[in-house]
């Protein structure tokens, strides 16, 4: 029951951080830049913010551990549904933008080859940082002095203090709870998801052909529709799922325009 009440926590912590990110930091941005493209600025921004989600996933469970003392296996399993949540929020994210770009370049058939290249630049990139956050949680739970540096951050410490202040506010508390129930249930659905896949894959079955997604039969029908995108993407290439988030993510909404232009 511990395991399932921190899982809670942390999607209250995730709904209610990228809430704030957007308005402290998006919002200003194409306020301030007018929706220029800046990729080195773009990619710090996103280091921070894949970063911080890290510490406060980490932040998130050590305080329920040392507010609940629970046993040592639960510790454990604390610690670990906590790196499988961000491992599976991250990797959401990641795939959804590679999804996107794909169904950009198949419906978009004159999408120069430059833009294809930069924007491919740009998904190794997050990736990178994907893997370099949870990495970074992982030491937080293997290195409890590092743990520790990392908590006392002052921006980590700020926002834990802003999320928790949020949440415990009289009517918002019932619409992030309700907004949390839904994505916990989520993370549970895309981690059957992930789990079937990974026994799909040790069987030797091909994902493509369980893919039921109804918008990649819809990119599959413009590929038929539009041969020139048929050289967009390799064909050995995977297809991705897309993944649904519970907010508009406008820091996607702001990266889809700038391509566009």
């Amino acid at each position: 029951m511990g395991v399932i009440e921190n899982i809670f926590y942390l999607s209250i912590v995730y709904i209610v951080f990228n809430v704030i990110w957007v308005l402290i930091v998006q919002l200003p941005k194409m306020i301030f830049t007018g929706g220029s493209n800046n990729s080195t600025f773009d990619h710090v921004i996103k280091a921070i913010r894949y970063l911080l989600l890290s510490t406060l996933t980490y932040s998130t469970c050590y305080e329920y551990i040392s507010d609940k003392s629970p046993n040592y296996q639960s510790i454990i399993l604390i610690y670990l549904t906590g790196g499988i949540i961000l491992s599976l929020y991250l990797a959401g994210k990641l795939n959804k933008k590679q999804s996107l770009f794909k169904m950009a370049a198949t419906v978009t058939s004159n999408l120069k080859f430059g833009r294809k290249k930069s924007f491919q630049k740009q998904l190794n990139y997050e990736g990178h940082i994907v893997g370099v956050s949870i990495v970074i949680y992982a030491a937080c739970v293997g290195i409890p002095i590092f743990g520790d540096f990392m908590i006392e951050n002052p921006l980590n410490i700020w926002f834990l203090k802003t999320i928790d202040g949020l949440y415990n506010a009289p009517i918002l508390k019932w619409i992030i709870g309700f907004a949390g129930t839904i994505f916990m249930l989520s993370m549970f659905q895309r981690g059957i998801t992930t789990i079937q896949q990974l026994i799909g894959k040790i069987k030797g079955e091909n994902p493509n052909d369980k893919n039921d997604n109804p918008l990649n039969k819809i990119m599959d029908e413009f590929e038929k529709m539009n041969p020139n995108s048929s050289n967009s993407f390799k064909k050995e290439e995977k297809k991705v799922d897309i993944e649904d988030d519970l907010y508009v993510d406008f820091e996607e909404m702001e990266d889809d325009e700038k391509e566009e232009k």
